[in-house]
């Protein structure tokens, strides 16, 4: 299961947080998820049944502990200055303007759309319909002429495609010359 979160969770801090505590920050998740697990252990024997906080979706608890330890790393940054941080307020740019962060903003930018316009030209047009004109899945439906079960299971299958797109143009520039 960790293996399968592991790029995607590598990737939600690798845009949030500067390159060199990336790793630090993954490596803290998976603590805190292996410590959380502990005690749903514990006092699952200890209660005899699951208790009521285990979550019903692992994605969403461990994503939940990244965007603490993101809101964590930031809010530990300014309390040294007498600054409170507020993530409702603050953006990552106001927060670390650098020119490097900026630019790694960048190319994170291209390849999103590098790999968008990858995708067949239906799942393009459906995903920019949804992600980028907020169109609804009804809308969608009408539209592409399609039920509306079927524009979800495009645009997963777009998401899909599109990380998987992502993933390859990063390994492209990885890899050894």
């Amino acid at each position: 299961m960790c293996r399968r979160y592991e790029d995607k969770l590598r990737r939600f801090f690798e845009t949030k947080v500067p390159p060199h505590e990336v790793e630090e920050m993954v490596q803290q998740a998976w603590l805190a998820m292996s410590q959380a697990r502990q005690r749903w252990q514990v006092d699952g024997e200890t209660a005899g049944v699951a208790t009521a906080t285990e979550p019903s979706s692992f994605p969403a608890y461990l994503f939940g502990i990244a965007r603490h330890l993101v809101i964590g790393f930031y809010a530990g940054r300014g309390r040294g200055k007498g600054v409170v941080f507020d993530p409702e307020v603050e953006s990552l740019v106001a927060l670390d303007p650098s020119i490097s962060r900026q630019l790694s903003l960048q190319r994170q930018v291209q390849w999103v759309e590098v790999a968008l316009h990858s995708l067949p030209l239906d799942l393009q047009l459906l995903f920019e319909g949804r992600y980028l004109e907020d169109l609804s899945g009804a809308e969608l439906a009408e539209i592409f002429a399609i039920p509306e079960g079927t524009v979800r299971s495009r645009l997963s299958r777009a998401r899909r495609l599109l990380n998987e797109a992502i993933d390859r143009l990063k390994a492209g520039l990885n890899r050894p010359t």
